[in-house]
């Protein structure tokens, strides 16, 4: 019995067992990117090509920490999910997942870190940017204005692509697009409406479940730039340059319940 003891103690001492005991570490941060805030509760999914998937959510300070046993040599795909409960502490409403990722291979004894950042939902409009449109019209005027102001407008198809992404990246998302017009524009209510409906259909035959998507028309009921304002201004370019300010679809997120 000591015998068998004596070797079982010397194999341990030279690796034969240790080596089976080796692990990964992938761990890292997940802040806002509005303000470095650390955020908690966002869900941290781990996909190893062997076929396992693991997740975690970050800690009040924003960390999370996977410790894997490495088996085998496999490879990995890090990528951050949100939901109601992804929050920081100045931003209570939520954040959006984004397409970021990491990516890895597990061999033995490795830490590796990815830190996330991730746009607060408070600042949609900021983030996801309004579609606009010519005066009584369906046809949009970002492509126009991307000419006239490349740094501050996105063309239409971009803007598209990324309302598209920005719902593929956070599958719970229910969001409503709000179609908007200004008060020189004929029948405004129903052309508000339209118009939110147009960007919905885009999305849809992009593969966005229609029961993701709810529309509203406002009208000339919410005017993001007063007619007082408008008159002011000298020139009809820059009366219509601001009118089609008002002329929009804005992205809008309703909650995080959605469930295939």
């Amino acid at each position: 019995m000591k015998f068998i003891l004596l070797i079982f103690f010397c194999s341990f001492l030279n690796g034969n067992i240790i080596s089976q005991q080796n692990y990964v570490s992938i761990s890292g941060m997940v802040t806002s990117k509005a303000n470095d805030e650390p955020i908690y509760n966002a869900l941290i999914h781990l996909r190893i090509s062997s076929g396992l998937n693991y997740e975690l959510k970050t800690d009040s300070t924003g960390y999370y920490h996977f410790k894997i046993k490495d088996d085998t040599v496999s490879n990995f795909n890090l990528t951050v999910a949100s939901n109601r409960m992804t929050i920081s502490k100045s931003f209570k409403y939520g954040f959006l997942a984004n397409k970021d990722f990491g990516k890895g291979e597990l061999n033995g004894n490795i830490g590796f870190v990815k830190n996330f950042e991730l746009d607060p939902v408070r600042d949609c409009e900021q983030v996801i940017p309004r579609i606009l449109f010519y005066k009584n019209s369906l046809i949009s005027c970002n492509d126009s204005l991307y000419r006239l102001d490349s740094t501050y407008r996105m063309k239409f198809i971009d803007a598209c692509n990324l309302f598209y992404n920005t719902l593929k990246a956070n599958p719970t998302m229910v969001i409503e697009l709000d179609g908007h017009a200004s008060n020189q524009e004929k029948n405004c209510t129903e052309l508000s409406l339209y118009r939110a409906q147009l960007i919905k259909e885009i999305l849809v035959s992009k593969g966005i479940n229609d029961k993701r998507i709810q529309t509203k028309g406002w009208g000339s009921m919410k005017l993001l730039v007063k007619e007082d304002v408008i008159k002011k201004t000298k020139t009809i370019e820059e009366k219509q340059a601001l009118h089609s300010k008002n002329q929009r679809v804005v992205f809008r997120v309703l909650n995080w319940d959605f469930k295939e």
